[in-house]
């Protein structure tokens, strides 16, 4: 199978493009982004990796036909309102990337769209631009995400919500304070359970849209290993 991975320098994009590489079940891995994903020198697979970096404003335009003839487009797209600056910075990469990359898979004919979105996520949850309220347009934002990936009508949608991320070596301050005490689920296992979820697809087990909460995610993980 050939796969394309949008977010791939994030935490979760990272272990979904590592585990791409070192699967046998996969032949070719693209990734998208404005710059390159780093990869251990000893990377498993680095061979069967390309690089296509874009404007991603520009992106339905500049990545088109990236996206030809792929089986399946996993998508770890995310950013802080610190990280973009504004409220407005955060919606372009949460939704409107989002988007933009479920509309260039779906007019391309990818049959697989995997999203990574978020524990609680709901689009009809009432949100302002005002910082001390940004857990709601956090959710409000991810659940439209999801409506985005949804709505394109792919033969398969997974979308993984989880809560509190394992980071590993790459946790922020407070994750590393509360991940122990709120259960969180690595970031590798939310690749695996991804990948696993469209080799499913593929072997014609799974259909439709499938939403991954993390009490699913837990189990899939397992299964998975």
């Amino acid at each position: 199978m050939s796969a394309l991975v949008l977010g791939g320098t994030g935490a979760v994009g990272h272990h979904i493009v590592q585990q791409l590489l070192a699967s046998d079940q996969w032949s070719k891995v693209i990734t998208v982004g404005r710059r390159e994903v780093p990869l251990p020198a000893d990377q498993p697979g680095a061979s069967k990796l390309q690089q296509v970096v874009v404007n991603m404003d520009a992106l339905q335009s500049e990545a088109a036909g990236s996206f030809a003839g792929v089986d399946a487009v996993f998508c770890a797209l995310g950013t802080t309102r610190a990280d973009a600056g504004s409220a407005d910075g955060f919606r372009k990469v949460d939704h409107d990337y989002v988007a933009a990359a479920a509309a260039a898979a779906k007019a391309a004919g990818v049959p697989y769209f995997g999203l990574v979105s978020a524990q609680g996520a709901n689009a009809g949850v009432p949100s302002s631009d005002w910082r001390l309220l940004h857990p709601l347009l956090y959710t409000r934002t991810k659940g439209l995400a999801e409506e985005a990936v949804k709505g394109q009508g792919f033969a398969r949608a997974g979308i993984f919500r989880p809560g509190m991320l394992d980071r590993g070596d790459k946790a922020r301050s407070i994750e590393k304070l509360f991940a122990p005490l709120t259960g969180a689920i690595a970031v590798s296992d939310v690749a695996r359970v991804m990948l696993a979820d469209a080799a499913a697809f593929k072997a014609g087990s799974v259909a439709g849209v499938g939403v991954f909460e993390m009490k699913d995610m837990r189990a899939a993980a397992a299964a998975a290993k």
